[in-house]
């Protein structure tokens, strides 16, 4: 028992000695999306920014891990050109009254600020780095916002075969354009799954220091979700009062968990982001000087 323990020991503290330990600092940028299933409407990329500490540990049987902290901001966008609904509803006569509309140009833009920390496993070859794994994120603050330019409204009675146009200017205008915007419904955690692959150039090597610049792409994804709160999925416009059976006000609601004539706007959504990372690696407590790392130096 004595001599297993002694040779376990051994293998750790070899282990350790052959091992290379570094700190990294970095910042990474790209841009965010959604893969989702959408109906009538399309997902349009926006900014990732994010910025990164970690400790990475490679060993010389090439495989390692590397943790951290990461914050990161992720801006994304859902929308249409030209988009058209309808609906019924009934005016303060309880006639039947059915609002027919378009909008010009719809767009409904997320931002999300996270803190990550990535558990993933390292494999080095020469200058080149790979590292998987997962990533536990913690939401901090989620907003949307949505706009809707050059819409227009018409009313038509089925019962009385009557549309009506003439009226808006004089009640709420017939063409408008208006903004909505609330809060994310954010959950405590969530997992995502995050991949880089960079190249290390050599900036200095010392008996027991070493600094790289890192240079390399970066892919995550999301396995859990966050979602707008919203009020109704009926329409994307809603009235909130009427007068004479004419809509006054019009309420927004968010295309996310929306739908457009009973069918669902988006299915299936999941948050990605993919960019370019650069960052600085150093090694101020390595136990020696070997490196699997030529000298490619600056």
């Amino acid at each position: 028992m004595r001599r297993t323990i002694l040779i376990i020991g051994f293998l750790i503290i070899s282990f350790y000695l052959q091992a290379q330990h570094f700190l990294e600092a970095g910042m990474r940028g790209g841009i965010a999306s959604w893969s989702a299933q959408t109906n009538y409407v399309s997902a349009f990329p926006n900014l990732h920014a994010g910025i990164e500490i970690a400790y990475a540990y490679r060993s010389p049987q090439v495989v390692g891990f590397r943790t951290g902290l990461t914050i990161d901001r992720h801006q994304t966008a859902f929308g249409r050109n030209n988009y058209e609904d309808t609906y019924r509803t009934l005016d303060v006569d309880n006639q039947i009254m059915q609002v027919d509309y378009t909008i010009g140009r719809l767009r409904e833009k997320y931002t999300v600020w996270s803190v990550g920390i990535p558990l993933q496993l390292g494999f080095t070859w020469e200058n080149f780095n790979l590292y998987i794994g997962p990533k536990i994120v913690f939401p901090l603050s989620g907003t949307w916002i949505e706009q809707a330019d050059n819409a227009a409204l018409s009313v038509y009675y089925p019962d009385y075969d009557n549309r009506i146009h003439e009226a808006f200017p004089l009640a709420a205008s017939q063409h408008f354009s208006e903004t909505n915007k609330g809060t994310m419904t954010l959950s405590f955690i969530q997992w995502w799954i995050a991949t880089e692959v960079n190249y290390s150039l050599l900036v200095k090597s010392a008996k027991n220091h070493r600094s790289f610049i890192q240079i390399g792409v970066y892919f995550d994804y999301a396995l859990t979700h966050s979602v707008p709160e919203y009020s109704s999925a009926e329409s994307l416009i809603m009235l909130s009062d009427t007068r004479n059976g004419f809509p006054l006000q019009r309420m927004l609601t968010p295309v996310l968990n929306g739908n457009r004539q009973g069918q669902t706007l988006i299915n299936h959504y999941t948050l990605f982001d993919v960019g370019i990372k650069i960052s600085y690696a150093f090694s101020p407590f390595n136990a020696h000087s070997s490196s699997h790392y030529p000298c490619n130096c600056l």
